[in-house]
């Protein structure tokens, strides 16, 4: 089998044919190894009779290489020895290789049977998936992504849970006095987390401390808390200085997952009492392994595993998004909940700080120039608030940028790296802004890499993403306002967060649907009136489902997964469950 050095060698010279003449230390340059270095492998190559290699004799010389088989021949019987020893990350390396996609489409199957429900001959269920970018962070008071926050909480769990409703989860049972300011819990007694030690109320009061101090004793859903008391292992009571007659709906978010504060914590490793644990992860693999203690439903599936891909390009090279019907996936068209946005970042001392220029953008970005495959046009936050502003015109645009001043500096928008749709629609409005007299500087960004740092703080003027609410009520969005982890708290300055959190106080307080309602009307209009959000979709997206997943949803719910795929081969074992 080849290795990845000569791969890239053949790739790198790919065009040039079978002989290739060149200057040693631009092929040193390439590999970033020495020219000694480069020589070795060169003749390393030549033993192992890949090649033929001919040294520059003499000052100015080129070198000479004779390629002795065909490229096409050589990656297609490295597949082949790949998939006879199930070695999935040679495979996924040899599909994400810029070659014709041609080459490798008859082992396009193989490995797709690889990848979705696999029972083992000892009737363990194997969920297997490709997932192209890395887990960043299961933190429960850090996570920020749709689904590392779906993973999250797979491996905890909260009070109560959120389900068309409240209902019972770590909590049998609930109550509150008259006043609301002191809520009670009565914990589910037998319940272990994951090294084996039962929770008891200790561990909660534990929890709901450390999101207080890393969320700050001013976030609006803790601001009253004065104390946690346990009255006993398994009841837990939580005293404020205000009413808080909605804190029972707050708990079900998932900074609330009850973990063991006594074991360590880290990013991806903590202790929790879901229905799985992370068993193993590594740049090539993330696993989770079902909890046979689990207090609720053991799950169905025994095993998640999800083979990490560091190129996108997978996805093309792959899967064609039809052919999943011919595996275990299911197509459904879904309006995804939230919306997609560009906000302003007005901590940068920069023109973005000029409310004309805001405006002259929000003109620019007019949704009624771009793909409509994307969505419906948003000009609020949920779906059913959003009205087409038709009165937006280049015209304006350009009448803004002559009042504003604006000189031509360079305004940066940050988009991320790895989704298409998103970097058609930032080259969009990149365009229309020249049009009106705008420079716009494009920075790719990575959820791997920069969003958990201050990349996007410091070095962005806009930033264009998507918020996609986990728990889909009147509540999502002020969670997208005052999570620590998203981006309006990371983009406003302090003064502009105070006056927010005045009117999230508000929201709060509202006795009914209709004030809270209202009230996140004024709060929404108060970030599009002054330009700090434009709001751009409401997506819509076909999905690709694996039909293990019974809930049907936009989600990764395993541990609710009871369906089995049709035309799934049960065994015996399964037939007469």
């Amino acid at each position: 089998m080849i290795s990845k050095i000569y791969i890239e060698l053949r790739l790198h010279y790919l065009k040039f044919g079978t002989i290739v003449q060149f200057r040693t230390q631009e092929l040193a340059d390439f590999w970033a190894v020495s020219v000694k270095q480069t020589q070795r492998r060169l003749r390393h190559f030549s033993d192992d009779g890949l090649l033929t290699y001919e040294p520059g004799r003499g000052r100015g010389h080129l070198s000479q290489i004779h390629f002795l088989n065909d490229f096409r021949v050589e990656l297609t019987d490295t597949m082949r020895h790949a998939i006879t020893i199930n070695d999935t990350d040679v495979m996924f390396y040899l599909f994400q290789l810029g070659v014709p996609t041609s080459w490798l489409a008859q082992f396009r199957r193989q490995l797709t049977n690889l990848l979705g429900l696999q029972v083992q001959d000892d009737h363990k269920r194997i969920l297997r998936q490709v997932s192209t970018r890395k887990i960043t962070s299961l933190d429960p008071v850090n996570v920020a992504i749709h689904h590392e926050y779906e993973l999250a909480m797979q491996l905890g769990d909260t009070l109560i849970k959120y389900d068309n409703g409240l209902q019972p989860g770590l909590a049998h049972h609930w109550t509150s006095n008259q006043s609301a300011t002191i809520w009670t819990f009565y914990l589910r007694k037998g319940v272990q987390f994951h090294n084996g030690k039962e929770m008891t109320s200790l561990d909660v009061k534990k929890t709901f401390e450390r999101v207080q101090q890393r969320v700050g004793d001013r976030y609006w859903q803790l601001i009253n808390l004065v104390k946690i008391v346990p009255r006993a292992t398994d009841v837990v009571e939580f005293y404020f200085s205000a009413s808080e007659p909605l804190f029972a709906r707050f708990v079900v978010d998932a900074k609330y997952i009850i973990i063991d504060c006594d074991s360590s914590i880290d990013n991806l490793h903590w202790i929790g009492t879901g229905a799985f644990e992370v068993v193993e992860s590594t740049n090539d693999i993330f696993r989770l392994k079902a909890f046979n203690n689990y207090y609720g439903f053991r799950a169905m599936i025994d095993e998640v595993q999800y083979l990490l891909v560091d190129d996108d390009n997978i996805a093309k090279h792959l899967f064609n998004p039809e052919d999943y019907g011919n595996y275990d996936y299911i197509k459904k068209q879904r309006a995804i909940p939230g919306a997609e946005f560009v906000i302003a970042n007005m901590n940068r001392k920069t023109i973005i700080q000029n409310v004309l220029v805001r405006e002259a953008l929000y003109n620019i970005i007019d949704m009624r120039y771009f793909d409509r495959h994307l969505g419906d046009i948003a000009s609020h936050y949920n779906r059913e608030d959003s009205i087409a502003d038709h009165s937006k015109s280049m015209q304006q645009a350009q009448n803004l940028i002559r009042k504003s001043g604006y000189s031509g500096e360079p305004i940066v928008l940050g988009v991320l790296s790895h989704i298409k749709s998103a970097i058609d629609m930032a080259k969009g409005i990149q365009e229309r802004a020249q049009q009106a007299g705008i420079y716009i500087e494009i920075l790719y960004y990575s959820f791997t890499n920069d969003y958990y740092s201050d990349v996007l703080e410091q070095q962005v003027d806009l930033v264009m993403l998507a918020d996609v609410p986990m728990n889909d009520d009147e509540f999502a969005y002020i969670e997208f306002l005052t999570s620590p982890t998203l981006l309006v708290q990371k983009m406003l300055t302090i003064d502009l967060k105070n006056d927010l959190q005045q009117m999230v106080i508000q929201f709060k307080q509202a006795p009914t649907i209709e004030q809270r309602h209202t009230i996140y009307l004024t709060i929404d209009n108060w970030l599009t009136d002054h330009f700090f959000m434009i709001y751009t979709v409401h997506a819509v997206r076909d999905v690709y489902i694996h039909q293990f997943l019974a809930n049907g949803e936009y989600g990764n719910d395993y541990k609710n997964a009871w369906q089995m795929p049709k035309g799934h081969k049960k065994s015996t074992t399964e037939r007469d469950m």
